[in-house]
């Protein structure tokens, strides 16, 4: 120290001692003893210098937990074959005179040597960390429920570095993906990974990185078993080099969503065919209705063929009648045709509102028309379309109709009214009935799954559930409206759909 220091050594070393806030000790190897220890310890674990020395080799055992008084003792040993420079590092827990347990880190390193440079003494300086051990263990319980929750869902967990190969999976990865821990991992997926999904992976990856967005990806794996399981995969970006994520095997959950859509074909399927069973006796009258025009349009043609008196203008007149005879049997097998389908996976198209209405009722006419029911229509601009599932639209409508039928076939007054109201960006269908509205407590319930108010026997509860489900797949939806004196459902839809 420079000799013109205003401070002396001693007096220096003392102020150090006392500002510092930690435990500073120096113990003797050879006595097994602590031959020194500042203020700072004796005021902190309550015993004095004296007190400890008179405890000697007891002091540890009364001081240190004992679950890490074996740590202790296997330090001894390695310090005695540090060098000069080195430290070592423990972190264990220290009981006070109270009986209250503190965690500290312990940092050592030898301060003397006998002739021989073997290790006589050395120097500890002692801090507390229960608040770090603290957040320590709040933090490990917090990854010990996660882990847990990872591992009730069979997720597996993975780790990126951005741009390269690197790529970390914990052991339920290698599991899911039915790999061996330490394979390698890149190489690997590139062969078990169906090809049209690795390239999809690629691109959602780049656009994940690229829109600084969450990952969000599904492909499929052949196993060495040769078995496709379903992987769904998520991802975060942490930082501009590194994303974490899960991953788990949804086989069980793609199959199970794909026996649901089965079941829901064939319930629509159910749902039609006995509206189909409703209709016949009205489709079997449309039907029969213009081939009775047929066949005496033709019965008139052969008189005049059998009479030798052909004349030229009826002939044309008969020739026109059943010409446009056949083609009204031809839209309502067309109808009837497109009502069998399903219709589901239909490209979505262009198509005129009033075609989509006219086909609807060509269906049904004859039908309401033998029950008195009057179908009244709204002028509709042919030129005004939009963008849909042709089928699936008219099979909505339909739906629809045959519900007004049902609700006021025995009242009174009958009649259904269709309008179409033109807005920007959408239009709406509004199927009136004359019906007196429906009971709030029952229009709450009325879209629900199986919910009918129909007879047993009589219907399924599934039509305006399905109908609302074919309106949101089209980005629309299926309305009721509350403030109309008559029953009013409202088919709400985009003029155009989003691009995919």
């Amino acid at each position: 120290m420079d000799k013109n220091s205003p401070i002396a050594p001693e007096a220096l070393i003392e102020k150090l001692n006392n500002a510092i806030a930690s435990t500073i000790y120096i113990y003797d190897l050879n006595e097994g003893l602590l031959s020194w220890m500042n203020h700072y310890g004796q005021a902190t674990y309550g015993y004095t210098l004296d007190e400890i020395r008179k405890m000697g080799k007891e002091y540890q055992i009364r001081t240190v937990h004992p679950e890490d008084l074996l740590g202790l003792a296997n330090l001894m040993d390695r310090i005695r074959d540090l060098k000069d420079g080195e430290a070592l590092t423990l972190e264990y827990r220290l009981k006070n005179r109270e009986g209250n347990t503190h965690w500290v880190s312990d940092r050592i390193t030898v301060c003397s040597r006998n002739d021989k440079g073997e290790a006589t003494a050395f120097l500890g300086v002692a801090s507390e960390i229960d608040q770090r051990k603290a957040h320590e263990e709040t933090l490990q319980k917090s990854i010990d429920k996660l882990n847990f929750s990872l591992s009730a869902a069979n997720m597996g967990m993975w780790e990126w570095k951005v741009g390269s190969t690197d790529v970390t999976w914990d052991k339920r990865m290698y599991q899911i993906h039915g790999l061996k821990e330490g394979e390698n991992i890149a190489a690997t997926l590139l062969k078990v990974m169906a090809p049209e999904d690795l390239e999809n992976a690629r691109t959602k990856i780049k656009e994940s990185l690229a829109e600084k967005k969450d990952l969000y990806l599904s492909y499929k794996i052949r196993l060495k078993n040769d078995e496709v399981h379903h992987i769904r995969c998520y991802g975060k970006i942490i930082n501009e080099n590194q994303m974490y994520g899960v991953a788990w095997d949804s086989t069980e959950e793609v199959m199970t969503e794909h026996q649901i859509s089965e079941a829901r074909a064939k319930l629509i399927s159910a749902t039609k065919m006995a509206a189909l069973g409703e209709m016949s006796g009205g489709i079997a009258h449309e039907i029969n209705n213009p081939l009775t025009v047929i066949q005496a349009r033709s019965f008139q043609l052969l008189q005049m063929v059998d009479s030798g008196k052909v004349d030229n203008a009826k002939v044309r007149q008969a020739a026109d009648s059943i010409s446009r005879t056949a083609d009204k049997i031809a839209r309502i097998i067309k109808s009837l045709r497109s009502f069998a389908r399903e219709g589901t996976h239909d490209p979505f198209e262009l198509a005129p509102i009033r075609q989509i209405i006219e086909e609807t009722l060509e269906f049904c006419r004859q039908r309401f028309y033998n029950h008195g029911i009057e179908i009244e229509l709204s002028e509709i601009d042919p030129d005004l379309e939009i963008e849909c599932r042709l089928i699936q639209i008219e099979q909505v409508l339909l739906n629809l109709l045959n519900n007004s039928f049902d609700a006021i076939q025995d009242l009174e007054d009958k009649w259904i009214k269709i309008s179409v109201k033109d807005f920007e960006k959408n239009i709406e269908i509004h199927v009136t009935d004359s019906g007196r509205g429906i009971d709030p407590k029952i229009a709450e319930q009325i879209m629900m799954p199986f919910f009918t108010t129909k007879e047993v026997g009589k219907g399924t509860g599934l039509g305006l559930s399905i109908s609302a489900g074919i309106l949101r797949s089209h980005g629309g939806q299926l309305m009721l409206k509350k403030d109309s004196p008559h029953t009013t459902f409202v088919m709400q839809l985009p003029k155009w759909q989003k691009e995919n």
